[in-house]
């Protein structure tokens, strides 16, 4: 597939091309012709702050010998930021490992998602894949279960008032409504006294899509079913079986990039999930059975989701997913690959191009007002079901 790249910024192609996980000898020479000239170091800086490929450009720039051409404030926080975030992942792993001996010890079986997994085991180091707390994707059935290992562990079932720095424990109701209303129980929260990480947060999802007029379904038992043990840094886990897993992470993507509360908060599009899917991709290339996940795709009737999500990281880098897998879960019409605005009875389209809303974070302010709209009434009564307010 051929992309837009060589028409972007040359400071855009070299936040795209540092968000690759495995360089060629040709990627590594595109970087150095695009560090030989002048670079607007501002807009790198930003670019990959908010798309969180920051460390993954230190890491190749110092791979490569070229941290010389960074701009050296910006090489100070670079800098700042890998060695927070190895810490800070190494902290969160301590305590994954910690929660599943509990969840084991109890019989409670739970799987590992998305950059926890990810972090260490796919991108290159452990600092070069940022999350900000643990996903888990667990048995709804099991809920209270998994919750009161938590509140053992000193966790608390609520939210967090970032002005008061204070957990506010959720009411029973609060807690109920999220778990109806949501794809995920209502967060699981604790205060450290670790220097970068200050609170710790446990999402327990018990579905990988959004509720409500969501027309695809996916089981989350099925997908529990198949999970295969592992490890994250030397800490037993569960995680999806290789092709679940690539569905999940497509999934994932698909609402953020489409649902109206995500585009609101500029959260939909981020290039590192579909860096995430370029290196499972290219990880596991040996034992992704795409056979199988495309008939996984026919039987559940998600093929616009992943499609969706493979689609564009192909547009992105290039062509990462084999043809047949694309021809055979191609829908046809393309027209919703433009569309957001999902959860409403009807959507509405973007008018620029993918590139420019990647970049842009302007592209809030030509959402359609009538389709925001009714977002905010959505919202609005999503967020009472919710709290119970």
């Amino acid at each position: 597939m051929v992309t837009q790249f060589e028409d972007l910024t040359p400071e855009r192609q070299l936040v795209i091309l540092c968000s690759r996980g495995v360089w060629t000898q040709e990627h590594e020479d595109e970087a150095k012709k695009l560090l030989s000239g002048y670079l607007e170091w501002k807009d790198i800086l930003y670019q990959g702050l908010t798309h969180r490929v920051l460390n993954m450009m230190f890491y190749h720039l110092k791979r490569i010998g070229m941290l010389d051409r960074v701009e050296e404030e910006v090489l100070k926080v670079m800098k700042n930021q890998s060695q927070v975030f190895s810490m800070r992942n190494q902290f969160y792993f301590e305590e994954l490992g910690a929660i599943y001996q509990k969840f084991e010890e109890q019989g409670l079986h739970a799987v590992i998602l998305k950059g926890n997994y990810l972090a260490a085991n796919v991108y290159p180091s452990i600092e070069t894949r940022t999350f900000n707390d643990l996903d888990l994707l667990i048995s709804v059935e099991q809920s209270e279960q998994f919750v009161r290992v938590l509140e053992s562990m000193g966790y608390i079932q609520g939210e967090y008032d970032r002005n008061t720095e204070e957990i506010i424990p959720g009411s029973r109701k609060q807690k109920m409504m999220h778990q109806m209303a949501t794809h995920e129980l209502q967060e699981c929260l604790k205060k450290t006294d670790h220097p970068f990480v200050s609170l710790l947060q446990v999402d327990l999802n018990h579905d990988v899509l959004w509720k409500g007029n969501c027309p695809y379904h996916i089981s989350t038992p099925d997908l529990l079913s198949r999970a295969r043990a592992t490890q994250v840094l030397g800490y037993p886990c569960h995680v999806l079986d290789y092709e679940d897993f690539l569905i999940q992470l497509s999934c994932h993507l698909y609402k953020e990039a489409v649902m109206l509360n995500w585009i609101a908060d500029l959260r939909d599009l981020k290039l590192y999930k579909f860096a995430d899917i370029l290196m499972y991709v290219e990880r596991y290339a040996n034992d992704i059975n795409w056979t199988k996940l495309v008939e996984f795709c026919h039987e559940h009737g998600c093929e616009k989701v992943v499609y969706y999500a493979f689609y564009y990281v192909n547009f992105i880098y290039g062509d990462v997913i084999p043809v047949a897998v694309m021809d055979e879960l191609d829908p046809g019409d393309h027209a919703y690959l433009d569309e957001y605005g999902v959860e409403n009875q009807s959507t509405a389209r973007w008018e620029d191009d993918f590139f420019t809303r990647l970049f842009d974070t302007a592209r809030i302010l030509r959402v359609n007002d009538e389709v925001m709209s009714v977002r905010n009434q959505f919202w609005t009564t999503r967020n009472e079901q919710v709290t119970g307010r």
